[in-house]
């Protein structure tokens, strides 16, 4: 059944402080089969259990577990989320024991949900700094076509800040920057201004700099992701396959999935598009394909369709996994006679971030009596440990 993957991420009609509030919950990359989140039931999903009573945002919630909006300077990734999950699990247990709150059973598409939602505002991406994004928007000289006003704007070929959409939407930011592209890199060559290139960090600090102007209203974080089966029809039909693979190695075109180390959120990719869209025109004019450019949702169901493909999931390597598996000693419990914990094995393919997330939510205050009763030490992990784990289960 084809459904919308993000609806547009509204709060619900609670305060203000604790709809922006987070959950320090692992969420993952993909559901498993065919599921996909939803940024406004994650948000709602927040309230329902009431995770404010614990946690804060901005300062605002409970002070029992940490303000979630000052996170580390550590890189962020599905898995990295789900690590911590595990790694924190018997703390949250006993702090909601001792509240006498009772662990809800979260499942695959409730860790999904709320997943989406933590995109939604985006706490995958690095924190930015208008300060430095003021610095960006002067050396990359986008105040030479671009002001921050109509009235300042006079004489300048670019539309003014003030009417950039989209700011706080990155798939629609993505799909606009695109779309223009062409007229930018026109005007750029005749006024003998190069192409300016971005560092993640730079683009972060920009968007920080530019969501931020008076001249700016505010807007709530929002993310459409629509149809992934119409994003892979538009990945043949626009011509994209000319180019590139998802997943298969073929001679002179690069494999999306293959090169999606370094793209783990949407602004990552965002970055990349950028950087690669000279190169990009110049082949499309040495192979004669017209250059596509997107409407509507048509960049949503595109990305929609590298998420469906594991685009910006972290890739582990089976071989560590199954040292991970060993060293944690997965195996006492799992597929043993007469043990109560699941079977591992013949489930290939079907292990994700939110699915470990969900199973040790779900079963992990079980799981911590049996080990303490066998005297066992309760399994931490790193990000990449849990990725490498998760590639090792699915091929188990």
């Amino acid at each position: 059944m084809r459904s919308r993957v993000f609806t547009r991420t509204c709060f619900p009609p609670v305060s203000k402080s604790a709809g922006r509030a987070l959950l320090f919950l692992a969420l993952g990359t993909l559901p498993l089969a065919g599921q996909y989140g939803d940024a406004r039931r994650g948000a709602e999903l927040i309230q329902r259990r009431n995770c404010t009573l614990c946690h804060s945002i901005r300062g605002a919630g409970g002070a029992l577990a940490p303000d979630l909006s000052r996170r580390s300077t550590k890189e962020f990734t599905p898995t990295t989320m789900a690590a911590a999950m595990w790694n924190h699990g018997p703390a949250m247990w006993r702090a909601m024991a001792a509240k006498n709150l009772e662990v809800p059973p979260l499942g695959t598409t409730d860790m999904a949900d709320l997943w989406a939602y933590f995109y939604s505002i985006r706490y995958f991406d690095k924190a930015g700094d208008a300060a430095r994004g003021k610095t960006v928007f002067s050396a990359t000289r986008c105040s030479t076509c671009h002001a921050l006003t109509p009235a300042e704007g006079q004489g300048r070929p670019g539309p003014p800040v003030s009417q950039w959409p989209a700011l706080a939407d990155r798939i629609r930011w993505t799909e606009h920057m695109w779309n223009h592209a062409g007229p930018m890199q026109a005007e750029m060559q005749k006024r003998g201004i190069p192409w300016p290139t971005f560092t993640l960090q730079e683009m972060v600090d920009l968007l920080v700099y530019l969501r931020n102007l008076p001249t700016k209203p505010d807007q709530l974080p929002s993310l459409v992701f629509e149809d992934p089966e119409a994003g892979e029809k538009l990945f043949r039909d626009r011509g994209c396959i000319r180019c590139h693979t998802t997943g298969a190695a073929e001679r002179d075109k690069i494999d999306l999935i293959g090169a999606a180390r370094d793209s783990r959120t949407f602004t990552e990719l965002g970055v990349r598009m950028w950087n690669h869209l000279p190169q990009m025109r110049r082949r499309a004019a040495e192979t004669q394909t017209d250059f596509p450019t997107f409407s509507s949702n048509e960049m949503s169901q595109l990305i929609a369709f590298l998420f469906a493909k594991r685009y910006f999931e972290e890739k582990g390597q089976p071989g560590r996994g199954n040292r991970v598996f060993g060293s944690r000693k997965c195996g006492a419990c799992h597929d043993q006679p007469g043990s109560p914990a699941p079977s591992l094995k013949s489930k290939e393919g079907q292990f994700s971030a939110p699915q470990m997330a969900s199973a040790v939510w779900q079963h992990g205050p079980k799981m911590l009596q049996e080990m303490e009763k066998r005297k066992t030490r309760w399994p931490n992990f790193t990000g990449p440990e849990m990725a490498d784990l998760i590639a090792f289960l699915n091929k188990h």
